[in-house]
């Protein structure tokens, strides 16, 4: 879809939503609206249109990237302009996001005089479903990433230091092309590969640890995720039968994905091999989440989650069982639904657990 598109499928759910006009200032939604990635950016769309406004920071910026809206730059705070807009079109109903501070919101009603109506989701669910272009960004943040995994895994040996690795996959991503990092790499290696969101320290690696590599970037604004387990040397019988665990969860996930499935479905496809093992509280987190301008947006596969997934959604599916004091097996790649079911976006190996 154009921007132009977009800004016309917010405006056709402005009355279903009971309002007369959509404030957006979530900066994710800035962007997929107007196409606009600055720092200081909102979006008024009414049933007149849409203008977009910032500050004379960004006056060129805003110039060379924003298409499908008006461009009005406020000399100091965006009330100085607003208000007569909403004068103007008698917008009476001002719709804002859900992701807007209390703060934030109390100031804007106080200067504006009239009714703020907190909105779910209005944009978000357009960004749910990627078109073409989006999918082609997608696919490009993860070959990067593929393409990291293989070059660091030579990198991967005792002695090594965990936030070193980090480094130095941010820097192989941005010299292939990434903007930049998806989130901060999670490299958990021996013990620390059990918990489930490790932020690379300062330990370094042994022989016989399990490291676990949770990392993705940006490409075009659109991300990727990727985790992979390997081991430093020979893997013992307890880490070849737990990768193979988690690959068995991994597999089932991926098949039971595809359009018309809920996510909560998903999630217990994958989860049934791990409680059958006897690992089920050893797996704390959800199945997968969806990737697209942010690293988590909708659908969820969760156990609680109440989501449909539809042809466009781009998820993850990452099974993972962590053993406190031992170590743990995350793997997870990008999943594409289609019509016909699930591609898998990425290929980077995953078969059997790698030895190094």
């Amino acid at each position: 879809m154009t921007t132009i598109d977009r800004i016309q499928a917010v405006r056709s759910g402005l009355t279903t939503a009971g309002i007369d006009a959509l404030l957006v200032t979530n900066l994710t939604n800035v962007r997929y609206l107007t196409g606009f990635s600055g720092t200081n950016g909102q979006v008024l769309v009414s049933a007149s249109g849409a203008v977009f406004f910032t500050d004379p920071r960004y006056e060129g910026k805003a110039g060379d990237m924003v298409t499908g809206a008006e461009i009005a730059i406020y000399p100091a705070r965006l009330t100085d302009l607003l208000g007569d807009r909403l004068k103007a079109q008698s917008i009476v109903r001002l719709g804002i996001e859900g992701s807007m501070t209390l703060t934030e919101r109390d100031d804007l009603q106080s200067r504006l005089g009239l009714d703020l109506i907190t909105t779910t989701g209005m944009v978000e669910e357009l960004r749910r479903t990627k078109d073409a272009s989006e999918i082609a960004s997608i696919r490009e943040a993860i070959r990067i990433g593929d393409e990291a995994f293989s070059w660091i895994l030579d990198r991967l040996v005792p002695g090594a230091i965990e936030r070193d690795i980090a480094l130095e996959l941010e820097v192989r991503m941005r010299k292939n092309g990434a903007d930049g990092i998806s989130f901060p790499p999670i490299i958990g290696s021996g013990p620390l590969s059990a918990h489930i969101h490790h932020s690379a320290g300062e330990r370094t690696f042994e022989k016989g640890d399990l490291v676990l590599l949770d990392f993705g970037c940006t490409f075009a604004g659109y991300c990727s995720d990727l985790t992979r387990t390997v081991v430093l040397g020979g893997a013992s019988d307890e880490q070849h039968e737990l990768y193979a665990l988690v690959l068995e969860a991994h597999n089932r996930g991926i098949e039971a994905v595809g359009p018309g499935v809920k996510g909560a479905d998903v999630d217990k496809a994958a989860r049934d091999v791990i409680d059958a093992a006897g690992y089920g509280d050893r797996f704390g987190h959800g199945l997968g989440h969806g990737v697209g301008l942010d690293i988590h947006e909708a659908p969820r596969l969760h156990r609680i989650s109440e989501d449909t997934l539809a042809s466009g959604d781009v998820v993850t599916v990452e099974p993972g069982v962590y053993i406190p004091g031992t170590g743990g097996v995350r793997i997870e790649d990008c999943v594409l639904v289609t019509d016909a079911g699930a591609e898998v976006l990425g290929s980077a190996p995953k078969d059997h657990l790698i030895e190094l």
